[in-house]
């Protein structure tokens, strides 16, 4: 009897939407604490005390904890030993995975999180810039221009009223933050475009995929630690501030869970299912951080928040029937991996 209701379509929606929920907003949580607490305990103004700034460490945790998650999945469950993708398609999905996640979590030391959070939201942004930039030629709806006019919009007004909010602002806000979330939409357009080539080449497994991008975005960000100096930086910080280390590793853990608890609403439910809720996922992150960190937004900002989640729903329901345009190349196939977060999400 408890297996049959545990195997009702109702209670599984319940645990696909609580694990979605709470892994992610928790996540959030963590991710933002991680750039905003003052470690050492004391007492002091925001800037008069050693920040962490150390993006590829938030990554890096993350990806060890996905990959061991992945192969043993891998080997034990599908008895798969060798990716079924060559080196070099490995290679570029890892390298855009890597910038997008690493790009996004180095923006926390320069934006607040909600803005962060906002700028992520939306795929269909991250499409139309790879397109523009790299000359794709696709066939968009009216409601996908819409949304993204919607979006863009919203984000504008955001940024450019709290510039004027003065003291009570998130005066953290800077170009280079903006600058570097830009280049990680770039960055996962790029990654759908490349994952749909991938896709009809290879026809990887979401397994197959979460062991092979975890392994090079590991590589990567130990080798982009090493050659920048931050690895020796990071060390140090956590020599002086050792409770660093929970927080990063309570951070893989939930970011971990979240990617469970998506394969598991993919395999259980629709598309469109899932894009419902991650995407009010999101908006109840940005809430959580207004609330618990206290963010002051002003009544534009909030009408700000309010039209980026409208242009995104307005996104999310005019895809059920439409793809992203009729090239293949402009088609995003669904992330395996989720960064709004750290990418993401995020």
């Amino acid at each position: 009897m408890s297996q049959s209701i545990l195997n009702s379509k109702p209670v599984k929606l319940v645990i696909a939407v609580g694990g979605i929920y709470c892994s992610y907003v928790y996540f959030g949580y963590i991710m933002e604490k991680l750039f905003t607490k003052d470690y050492s305990g004391q007492d002091r103004p925001k800037g008069e005390y050693t920040r962490f700034s150390f993006g590829f460490a938030t990554s890096l945790f993350q990806n060890i904890m996905c990959f061991i998650l992945a192969a043993l999945v891998n080997r034990i469950h599908y008895k798969q030993s060798k990716s079924k993708m060559d080196r070099k398609s490995e290679l570029k999905i890892a390298f855009c995975s890597f910038f997008s996640v690493y790009l996004a979590a180095q923006s926390l030391s320069y934006v607040s999180f909600p803005i962060q959070a906002i700028m992520k939201s939306s795929k269909i942004i991250s499409i139309l810039i790879v397109s523009i930039l790299l000359g794709l030629k696709g066939s968009y709806t009216k409601s996908q221009y819409l949304c993204g006019a919607l979006i863009t919009t919203g984000i504008v007004v955001f940024n450019l009223t709290n510039e004027k909010s003065g003291k009570g602002g998130d005066s953290s806000s800077s170009v280079i933050g903006l600058i570097a979330i830009m280049v990680s939409l770039f960055c996962d357009g790029l990654l759908g475009v490349i994952q749909g080539e991938v896709k009809k080449k290879f026809n990887p497994s979401s397994w197959d995929q979460m062991e092979s991008l975890n392994k090079w975005c590991a590589i990567l960000c130990l080798t982009f630690a090493l050659v920048t100096g931050q690895a020796s930086a990071f060390l140090d910080f956590v020599k002086e501030y050792p409770a660093v280390i929970s927080d990063l590793i309570y951070l893989s853990v939930f970011g971990t869970l979240g990617q469970i608890f998506i394969f598991y609403t993919i395999t259980n439910f629709s598309a469109l299912i899932l894009s419902i809720v991650t995407t009010t996922r999101k908006f109840f992150t940005v809430l959580f951080s207004i609330v618990l960190y206290g963010h002051n937004l002003n009544t534009f900002q909030w009408l700000s928040v309010g039209l980026v989640f409208i242009g995104v729903f307005v996104e999310m329901l005019g895809g059920k029937g439409h793809g992203h345009g009729k090239s293949s190349k402009t088609e995003e196939v669904k992330p395996q991996i989720e960064k709004e977060a750290v990418k993401k999400q995020a």
